[in-house]
């Protein structure tokens, strides 16, 4: 028996078939772009905190060069890291070799419900204050903190890790 094909019926099962593979290479493609772009963001993001460590120390080997010609004492080096230790916990460290007093989180900046945010705390070097920040369907978790101690004229940004 010999199956004849009508050529319409040929042509209607070709151009599906072109839509499905054109269908499955744009989806894959859209992925890689996607992932391209999280990572040019990322790159971007630790371009710019390099950038921001490069001046800091900067200003404080200049800060030294003039304790040091002046006997004045150097400001004391406090560094930061903000750690997620859960879905909605995060720890502020103090990474520095001095102790932070009047340690704030900006709470106007932190649009989410949060519990126990420093304000006024003081840190040891090596210690942490534990603080909770959920974000609601309004207002999502903050990309950044601003912190504040005293002896640091300016506030800091310190980005928050994404969620688990």
């Amino acid at each position: 028996m010999h199956v004849k094909w009508d050529p319409q019926w040929v042509a209607i099962f070709v151009s599906i078939a072109f839509s499905l593979a054109a269908f499955v290479v744009s989806a894959r493609g859209l992925k890689w772009q996607r992932a391209s772009a999280e990572a040019a963001i990322k790159s971007a993001n630790a371009d710019e905190q390099s950038a921001a460590l490069a001046l800091l120390q900067h200003q404080l080997a200049e800060a030294r060069l003039a304790q040091a010609e002046t006997g004045e004492p150097a400001p004391p080096v406090v560094e930061w890291r903000l750690e997620r230790t859960g879905k909605n916990r995060f720890v502020l460290r103090n990474v520095g070799s001095d102790m932070a007093t009047g340690v704030t989180i900006d709470a106007s900046q932190v649009a989410t419900i949060n519990r126990e945010l420093p304000d006024g705390a003081a840190i040891r070097p090596g210690g942490s204050h534990s603080f909770l920040m959920l974000g609601t369907f309004g207002a999502p978790v903050p990309d950044e903190i601003w912190v504040t101690w005293d002896g640091h004229p300016e506030p800091v940004a310190l980005p928050v890790p994404p969620a688990p």
